[in-house]
């Protein structure tokens, strides 16, 4: 293990979503709630985490298609993309 080992990340990309009443009330507060994709070293595709984002944005999906559902606090949904080089 002598060896040094550097790592570059390239590719980031961030996609953030607000889910909100749009009330003053509901502006106040938010719920954050993040996962990641991310390669390794030897790996060309997505290696940790990618299920955790699928879910995060099906739930996203499944709240916004739901008439009867107001938020009272605002959800922020965040979702980071890196790859090492």
């Amino acid at each position: 293990m002598r060896t040094r080992l550097y790592k570059s990340y390239v590719g980031l990309t961030n996609i953030v979503i607000r889910i909100s009443n749009g009330t003053d009330a509901g502006k106040e507060n938010a719920v954050l709630v993040n996962a990641h994709v991310d390669s390794t070293l030897p790996g060309p595709g997505a290696a940790d985490d990618a299920l955790a984002v699928g879910i995060m944005f099906d739930v996203a999906r499944v709240l916004i298609e739901t008439p009867e559902w107001t938020p009272e606090s605002a959800i922020v949904l965040c979702e980071w993309v890196y790859w090492c080089r």
